[in-house]
């Protein structure tokens, strides 16, 4: 019997040294996720943290908030730290009663997460604040993404169907949301896909948050950063759904145009929320910015 115990154990010890191994090895794989609420300048912020590496956070838009980003946390966690939250008034986060800047928000989120600098993400709204916050904090932005941004101090008259849209938020959210995704905004969604399904139930459940967008209630720094786009320094992607609105389309222009290191990518078959319309070509194409080129990659005229 000890002769059989002696040839027996080396082995059972070498099987469980390997399965130990691969324990670990599956362990240093899967990305490390995590949500919680950041306390911080006078608010509550939920956000979400996954994988490893250089940190890129993501910022929703007006109408949505940071489930936006559902089908992004996954592949960017294999090889990013990537950090996504709900702006104050929106999803998870406290309620805005008072005037705020989201600026100081993002820079209050980073501090919290002990975030030195990342690359910014924004949709949107959130383009508008991420191109804020790379003029106002540049040491903080790594590259800079803006998808189907606003811009402020943009000249254009604003676009005929968002009237109707302003008039039914006025008999409630589900008016609101019937208005909203019958805009140019929501082109290529189409009725009866999970896509506008995703959408809509966003639009309803963030229908308080609207009252943030009124006019002088963000703060905002001056001048509009219209007028400051050449100030920016990082390294840029634009992208814009090629069926987004015409607005859109032209601010996507003028910010590739106007940003010195920038480059205009358009995402097709999709209009505003390329990350829920195409979410596959949306990360190839933030993926290769995020993983490739070198100073050639970038437009730098």
């Amino acid at each position: 019997m000890r002769t059989l115990l002696s040839g027996i154990l080396p082995r059972v010890a070498a099987a469980c040294a390997l399965l130990c191994a691969a324990a670990a090895a599956a362990g240093a794989q899967t990305p490390r996720r995590a949500s919680g609420f950041a306390e911080v300048n006078g608010t509550r912020l939920y956000y979400e943290t996954a994988g490893r590496g250089l940190e890129v956070v993501l910022i929703h838009g007006g109408l949505v908030d940071s489930r936006l980003w559902d089908g992004q946390m996954g592949p960017l966690s294999k090889r990013f730290r990537v950090v996504r939250y709900d702006l104050r008034g929106y999803g998870r986060s406290a309620a805005a009663p008072e005037p705020f800047s989201h600026l100081e928000d993002l820079r209050a989120l980073l501090d919290f997460l002990k975030i030195e600098k990342a690359t910014v993400v924004g949709l949107s709204l959130g383009g508008i604040i991420a191109a804020d916050f790379a003029l106002e904090h540049p040491a903080r932005v790594r590259r800079l993404v803006l998808v189907g941004p606003g811009l402020r101090g943009d000249k254009q008259q604003p676009p005929k169907d968002a009237a109707a849209a302003i008039e039914a938020m006025g008999r409630g959210a589900e008016a609101f949301a019937d208005a909203t995704m019958r805009r140019e905004l929501y082109a290529a969604v189409r009725p009866g896909s999970a896509a506008h399904a995703r959408l809509r139930r966003m639009l309803l459940e963030n229908f308080n948050a609207l009252s943030t967008l009124r006019p002088g209630f963000i703060r905002y720094p001056d001048p509009p950063t219209a007028e400051r786009l050449g100030q920016i320094k990082a390294p840029t992607l634009v992208l814009v759904g090629e069926r987004d609105g015409r607005n859109l389309l032209n601010i996507a222009e003028t910010l590739a145009t106007r940003i010195p290191a920038a480059r205009l990518n358009t995402i097709e078959g999709s209009s505003h929320h390329p990350p829920v319309e195409k979410p596959k070509e949306f990360n190839r194409a933030l993926l290769d910015f995020l993983e490739g080129g070198g100073p050639s990659y970038y437009r730098l005229d």
